[in-house]
Order: structure tokens, then C-alpha cells, then sequence
């Protein structure tokens, strides 16, 4: 089972070593655990996956870390994530204005003080292509990208 996610390798080839001296198995079995906890038939990567979704878990996968980023304009921010996704960022989460994320245009008299502060102005599809497909020469294979907004707008009366 952890040999497809593997390429074929032995799992066992692939423990790595903690930087305190602690051997990582890419797999944990029954025979590993020293108490008996949960169900002990149940291998991670399979139903009912409550030893996780992978059959190896985070010790080839680790997790993302994203940094919730975004600035002024789409240019500006595009090129702050190309900058850490080539430093190494393996995660991505775009940051919004207070105006997007309020709904308005950029151009709205009424987000005048809003626009590009917080998080990224984004008006029009061309702008989210603008912050997302100019990452595209990058190995997003590698990346886990994200987008987050929440919209602070109040439900109109005849919702209720």
C-alpha cells in the first residue's frame, strides 16, 4: 500500500533521522506501537482514515506551512510570491483587502482608504490571473496554493 505513494521504494530505505537523534519510519506498523491504541488493523491511507489520508503520512509529505500574504497590487504581490516560493515557501495563501473582500472595486469612492491595505487588491478575473498564472513557470507541483475570503457584508433582511 505505501509503495505506489513510494515509487517503488523499500519504506524502509527511508527513514530519516530527526535532528535529536530520533529514527522516522515512513511507515509505523502494529508490531511499532508499544501501547494499544485505537484499532489495530487500521493502516494509515486507508477507510476509515484515522491514521490520516496518507500511507505515509507527513514523514514524506510534511505539512504546509502558508503564509498568508498579499499587498498593494496584483504585480506587486505576484512578485513577492514568486520571490518566497523561490526561497523555498511550499504554501501559499492570498491575502485580500478590506475592499475586495467587502465586495467593492477598487475604484468605489467608498474603499478609497481600503484599497491595497491588509492584502491584495482584486477587482476583475484578470487580476486573480494576474496573481495566479504568472506562478505558473514556477513547479507548482510542489506547491500548495490557496485562496481564503470572507465577506463582511450582511445578509440582506429578506434572507431571514
Amino acid at each position: 500500500m505505501a509503495r505506489k505513494p513510494l515509487k517503488g521504494k523499500d519504506p524502509s530505505s527511508l527513514i530519516w533521522h530527526t535532528p535529536e537523534g530520533i529514527n522516522i519510519k515512513p511507515l509505523y506498523l502494529k508490531e511499532d506501537r508499544q501501547c494499544d491504541v485505537g484499532k489495530p488493523d487500521e493502516m494509515p491511507g486507508s477507510f476509515p482514515f484515522t491514521r490520516g489520508p496518507y500511507p505515509t503520512m507527513y514523514t514524506q509529505r510534511p505539512w504546509t506551512i502558508r503564509q498568508y500574504a498579499g499587498f498593494s497590487t496584483v504585480k506587486e504581490s505576484n512578485a513577492f510570491y514568486k520571490e518566497n516560493i523561490k526561497a523555498g515557501q511550499q504554501g501559499l495563501s492570498v491575502a485580500f483587502d478590506l475592499a475586495t473582500h467587502r465586495g467593492y472595486d477598487s475604484d468605489n469612492p467608498r474603499v478609497v482608504g481600503d484599497v491595497g491595505m491588509a492584502g491584495v487588491a482584486v477587482d476583475t478575473v484578470e487580476d486573480m490571473k494576474e496573481v495566479w498564472l504568472k506562478l505558473m513557470f514556477l513547479d507548482v507541483r510542489r506547491l500548495n496554493l490557496a485562496v481564503h475570503i470572507v465577506s463582511y457584508q450582511q445578509e440582506p433582511n429578506w434572507v431571514y
